[in-house]
């Protein structure tokens, strides 16, 4: 019985999805350049589609060059998907030992000639099946850096198509030289089954790059530019939720505003430039002092935000010490001639475990007024809600 199924028509068709895959790709790498590794899934798609293209279409070569050919630019795929891999990972590509494994598998190829299929066929898998076993490696969960369903599903497809190339391989080796007709059927099969895994790939890594830029996205939209602390809108949210949680589970709860000491005055002597240097070191201070669970944001200007979940407000005091110490340890340098500065700030702290408060605003407020009780005791303080106060040797009052 003639099989419905036209193999040169599932090639050239899984072609043209790759071939508009591949397009789409080039113009996310053409808006995004930082991203190298979508210039390699670029070429890996754009070499295995030429590849189907050239296998269908007569291009002037006889037929054993033609075919040499054709193979090249499907092995090439696989390298240059790998590459891709590696430089997503944060890691070089290793472009140079790609392109020996490939060089390899080519003059094993050709060394096997045009009338020992077995033989090239064992040359171009052994290719396929290193690269792929060396790209799940990389997309192996614990090892990547790739995060999403795009990781994973590329890993599923990584693996499907090392299972493939084994299988075709160990084939190979047992059909021999010259293949019968249920040889070459299932060697026909199996090419086209490569055919649509690299087209799944080229999906996969499409929709890493669709990942990837709605998670640059979304940071924007709820990190501070300058500091890369949460924003205001961001913190409000998860602090809400987190107030919801502390009162349904009986939890206290603190919170701490911050504010740097004679900041305008920094600005105006010193220069916006170096206003900013000083407000990203205050930054990277707080998230070095705050813990896991802890949320700490920018809430405007010169201000900075800390919320701790699961803590009343002799720890809510204990951790606004370690920030004021961490602060004064700070030596921010305005010019390369000119002495270090030394910084500090004001904080105001309130806590459920003194006093119940009706939401997030009630508590906002409470620290608020002990932050402004501290700028008007001089200064380098802490001021807590219950009225007890730290001074600026951090001893309890």
């Amino acid at each position: 019985m003639q099989s419905i199924l036209d193999f040169q028509a599932a090639v050239l068709s899984t072609t043209g999805y790759g071939l508009a895959l591949t397009a789409v790709i080039t113009m996310f790498w053409l808006r995004n350049r930082d991203e190298r590794a979508f210039l390699y899934f670029c070429a890996a798609g754009a070499s295995v589609s030429l590849g189907g293209v050239f296998s269908l279409l007569p291009v002037g070569l006889p037929p054993w060059p033609q075919l040499a050919f054709n193979n090249l630019l499907w092995m090439l795929f696989h390298p240059l998907a790998l590459c891709g891999v590696r430089h997503l990972n944060g890691k070089k590509p290793r472009v140079w030992q790609s392109l020996l494994l490939v060089a390899a598998g080519m003059a094993a190829y050709l060394q096997a000639g045009p009338a020992d299929m077995g033989r090239r066929t064992i040359a171009v898998c052994l290719v396929y099946l290193i690269a792929w076993l060396l790209a799940a490696r990389e997309l192996w969960p614990g090892r990547t850096r790739i995060a999403g369903a795009g990781c994973k599903m590329a890993l599923a497809v990584c693996l499907l198509y090392a299972l493939l190339s084994l299988t075709r391989l160990v084939h190979a080796g047992w059909a021999g030289e010259v293949y019968d007709a249920d040889a070459m059927r299932f060697s026909m099969l199996a090419s086209l089954g490569m055919h649509w895994l690299s087209f799944g790939f080229i999906l996969c890594a499409l929709y890493i790059c669709y990942e990837r830029a709605l998670e640059r996205t979304q940071h924007q939209a709820s990190h501070d530019g300058l500091t890369n602390l949460l924003n205001q809108r961001r913190f409000r949210e998860l602090a809400e939720a987190a107030c919801r949680r502390a009162w349904r589970e009986r939890e206290p709860l603190a919170l701490l505003l911050l504010d740097v000491d004679h900041f305008k005055s920094i600005n105006d002597r010193h220069g916006h430039q170096f206003g900013d240097l000083v407000l990203q070191q205050l930054a990277a201070c707080l998230r070095a002092e705050a813990r896991g669970d802890d949320i700490v944001g920018r809430y405007g200007g010169e201000e900075f935000v800390m919320l701790l979940p699961r803590a009343g407000l002799r720890d809510a005091h204990a951790a606004a010490q370690r920030i004021m110490r961490a602060v004064d340890a700070l030596r921010p340098q305005p010019a390369a001639a000119a002495p270090p500065l030394r910084i500090s700030v004001s904080i105001g702290v309130a806590s459920t475990s003194q006093q119940p408060y009706d939401d997030l605003s009630s508590l906002f407020r409470a620290a608020d007024s002990q932050l402004y009780r501290a700028k008007r005791n001089g200064r380098n303080r802490i001021e807590l809600a219950e009225g007890q106060y730290a001074v600026g040797n951090f001893s309890r009052a």
